[in-house]
Parts: C-alpha cells; structure tokens; sequence
C-alpha cells in the first residue's frame, strides 16, 4: 500500500508538472456562429474623427425661358405647360447704376410748385441749360430733379455748375436690377414635351432657349 501511495503522488507531480510547462494553445479564429464574441457600442460624439454625411447629388430639370415678367410666364404656361408639374424660378441680373441730381424740399424749406419755380429761376437766372421736373413717389417723392445719368462725369458736371446758386443740390447713386422668369419642369416630363414647348416660346420670344435649374419644390400650380 505505501508503494501504491508512493506511484500515485509521483504521478500527481509528474502531470502538474507537464501541465504548467506546456505551451498555452494558439487562438482560433472566431466563426460567424459564434456568438461568445462581447460588443462594444460607441457614442458618436466620442468619435474623434469628423463624420461625413453624404447627400444626394441636387437633382436638374428643364427650365424654359427667359420670360421679362411673372405675369407673361403665367400667360404662356396656361396656354403650353397646363396639367403638367412645373415651378416658377427668377433670376436677378445686376444693371449698371444710374446717378441723379437734385433739390430736396428741406434744402430751402420750400415744396411743391413753390419749390419747382425756386429752382428753375435759379437756373435761369445762371444762364444754365439744365432740365428740371417734379419727381412724385418713391423714395424721392416731391424732389426736383435735376438729371438722372447713365455716366457719373456728366452728373458730377451738373452738380458742379449749380454748386454755386445756393440750392443745396444732392448727388445719388440709384443702383438697379431687372428680374427673369423661368418655368422649371419636373425632372419626369418627357423630352419631346420640352421641346415642344421651347418650339412654341421660340415662336413668341426667338431669343428664349432651354435650360437646366434644380428641380426642388416642383409642384402643381394652382
């Protein structure tokens, strides 16, 4: 029995031993089915990279025009463009300035006809060849003008000749813009209508043409 008791404790070394000095086995690549696997959710603003949201591509659509004004859009698409989806779409274009001369009432506390006659027997009396009217609304209702030009040299060259007459005369850039008009359709209307319709603005207006605006907030009109 001590003998047997012997063997067995030997043994119980000996596999202790061989169990600590083995090599540690290779981790195996985890399977799809295996769903041991721990995850681990990340809050986006703990994301120390910026995300880049992609948006769609912006989406054109025919555009026929340009017409001169809102009301000759609407004259035309009742006649060509009627049941189909389309929009109104305006441009603005820049113009070149235009500059202007003239006599407000307060300069000499006189208005109205008074001041109208105050100023041109200024002038007259000068000897100076200037024209003169009553301008009536706007922002420069009841001024007298004296000249609105397309060149500010000839407008500074009026000033300059009545700088001398005591009629406290002003000098104003008055810049401007004109608006144009285009009927947007929707990007699902077949291209032989498009051309049909540019066929028929052309018979009207030779310099209107196609072209391409986005599509967005195309709708029926009322």
């Amino acid at each position: 029995m001590r003998r047997l008791a012997l063997m067995l404790l030997m043994l119980n070394i000996l596999y202790a031993l061989w169990a600590g000095l083995r090599p540690a086995p290779a981790n195996e690549p985890t399977s799809v089915d295996d769903r041991s696997y721990t995850e681990t959710l990340v809050m986006l603003e703990e994301v120390d990279r910026p995300l880049v949201l992609l948006e769609p591509p912006p989406i054109y659509c025919p555009a026929l025009g340009p017409f001169a004004s809102e009301s000759e859009l609407r004259a035309f698409a009742d006649l060509h463009v009627a049941g189909r989806r389309w929009r109104v779409s305006t441009d603005e274009q820049a113009l070149p300035p235009l500059y202007r001369v003239y006599v407000p009432p307060a300069a000499v506390g006189l208005s109205g006809a008074a001041l109208m006659a105050s100023v041109r027997d200024a002038i007259d009396t000068a000897g100076l060849d200037i024209e003169t009217y009553q301008v009536v609304g706007g922002d420069l209702d009841g001024v007298v003008s004296l000249g609105l030009f397309a060149s500010q040299s000839n407008a500074r060259a009026v000033y300059g000749q009545i700088a001398g007459l005591d009629l406290a005369a002003e000098m104003q850039t008055e810049n401007r813009s004109r608006n144009f008009y285009w009927i947007v359709l929707s990007d699902d209307e077949d291209s032989d209508f498009a051309q049909e319709s540019i066929a028929a603005l052309q018979a009207l207006n030779p310099v209107a043409g196609i072209t391409e605006k986005l599509c967005e907030m195309i709708a029926l009109p009322d």
